[in-house]
């Protein structure tokens, strides 16, 4: 009859064998999943469009920024929204030589949204109207 000490090495090496094969397997499993790029976590293969708004998949309008910076010059907490990414707007609503309210929203903390308002008159001047603090887009009523 074996030592127990051997029996026990014995035993250990089945059960880490057992282990290392069983870990082989759950690998092979993973083979059919589509491949991740590993750098932003998104799927290689087919992968879906996430939800954008149109600002966001093809930039911010000319107009949505300046009203973004005339707020960042105007607002008394101007912290809260330097550098806020634009979500939403109107600008393309925006027809030269009319009086237009121009809204944009920009993206705060969490499901935080800051809805900023400036007016341009006729001739194309630009004036900051004010800033409130909401969770919803108010430039996009009917959804982004």
């Amino acid at each position: 009859m074996l030592p127990k000490r051997m029996m026990s090495a014995g035993m250990g090496l089945a059960l880490g064998a057992m282990m290392i094969t069983g870990s082989a397997l759950a690998q092979d499993k993973m083979s059919d999943q589509p491949e991740v790029n590993k750098q932003s976590g998104a799927q290689i293969d087919e992968q879906e469009g996430a939800h954008e708004t149109d600002v966001q998949a093809q930039g911010a309008p000319r107009l949505a920024k300046a009203c973004r910076d005339l707020a960042v010059q105007k607002e008394d907490h101007s912290e809260e929204i330097d550098g806020k990414s634009i979500y939403e707007t109107n600008a393309k609503d925006y027809e030269q030589g009319e009086e237009f309210e121009l809204l944009v929203d920009l993206l705060g903390r969490g499901n935080a949204m800051y809805n900023l308002t400036c007016q341009i008159d006729a001739d194309g001047n630009m004036t900051y109207d004010g800033m409130k603090k909401t969770s919803t887009a108010k430039s996009a009523p009917g959804g982004a």
